[in-house]
């Protein structure tokens, strides 16, 4: 279906709608991607996609192609949910999983994407709400969106729902040391000594295409194996997830399995992804009985130091509150959730 939203001068913007899966194919979703600077793991179509194959149940997909005089300028993926009798819309990839929420598109059409994207609410009356969750500050389209919305005479609430901890990588780790609070550069260091001392056949291993199986079962069972909340995340359909995730972003050399492991038994891991000079950490765990080597901080402070060796120049912790994160140095960056309710 194609909509005409406006025309400027003798330049027409058009949505087409897609309402299934071939969205995902779409050639200027990964054009887009490509020309967008802030590009991040989240907005790519292949996240996009599984997501949508793991937790589509009971969903409507309507992914918003915005074209400018024909050429793709935006891609806004949603999906429509019927709860409690109000019909509420959200971005692919829910709350809870995807950690960066917005459109695809270059930073200098953020402002036009708020503008048709509420134009296309206005035309519509198949939607009670629009609630739209974790919404990076610095990107600015969350506010777009208020002031559109408040422009067109919508009701909105906009809140700062949590925090992502990003930490931007110096030229070298003897600087990033030295960026450190003095204790907690001391901690570092004592642990890393502690751990190199007592079980000098420590190391850390990455994943391969050929160990990928048996290291997501490994992952698996250790996240299971966590105390409290993070014991009980890993359910069979999250873990299904993450199963698919890795398989989908291992043959495009993006996804980062870590292990460290003591002799030929891994004591800690991350799952996570490079792209673009920019690590992002998804998720971790450590087995509980190594807990006194704190071997979770020395194996993402050993992420950390490769990723400046390999001059990168982002480590995103991604959301969450965890401590262990301001301890390597991360400053917050807080995210939006902007809801705005269709007239009466």
């Amino acid at each position: 279906m194609r909509l005409t939203a406006t025309v400027v001068a003798t330049m027409t913007i058009d949505i087409q709608i897609h309402s299934d899966e071939q969205a995902f194919e779409l050639r200027s979703w990964k054009e887009l991607f490509a020309a967008d600077p802030a590009r991040h793991v989240f907005s790519t179509p292949e996240w996009n996609r599984v997501w949508w194959e793991e937790f589509s149940a009971g969903k409507e997909l309507i992914v918003l192609e915005m074209t400018r005089s024909g050429d793709p300028f935006a891609i806004v993926p949603l999906y429509r949910k019927e709860e409690d009798g109000r019909s509420i819309l959200r971005f692919v990839g829910g709350i809870d999983l995807t950690d960066y929420l917005g459109p695809i598109c270059r930073p200098e059409d953020r402002h036009e994407v708020a503008t048709q994207l509420v134009a296309w609410l206005r035309s519509n009356d198949e939607w009670d709400e629009f609630d739209a969750h974790n919404m990076p500050v610095p990107l600015h389209f969350g506010e777009a969106l208020v002031e559109r919305a408040d422009a067109w005479g919508f009701d909105f609430q906009l809140e700062e729902e949590e925090t992502a901890a990003v930490l931007m990588l110096p030229a070298s780790y003897d600087d990033y040391l030295a960026s450190l609070d003095s204790k907690e550069r001391h901690e570092l260091k004592r642990k890393r000594r502690r751990i190199g001392r007592e079980h000098p056949d420590a190391k850390i291993r990455t994943s391969t295409p050929e160990t990928l199986e048996e290291d997501l079962k490994t992952f698996v069972g250790m996240h299971r194996g966590a105390e409290g909340m993070k014991g009980h995340f890993m359910k069979p359909e999250i873990a299904t997830f993450f199963v698919r995730v890795a398989r989908a972003f291992m043959p495009l050399g993006w996804l980062c399995l870590d292990f460290l492991e003591i002799g030929d038994a891994a004591v800690a891991s991350c799952f996570g992804f490079e792209i673009e000079k920019k690590m992002y950490l998804y998720n971790s765990a450590f087995e509980i009985e190594a807990r006194r080597l704190s071997p979770g901080l020395i194996l993402v402070s050993q992420q950390i130091e490769a990723a400046i060796e390999r001059d990168f120049e982002v480590f995103d912790f991604l959301r969450g509150p965890e401590r262990y994160k301001y301890q390597l140095g991360a400053e917050a960056v807080p995210l939006n959730n902007v809801r705005v309710m269709a007239p009466s």
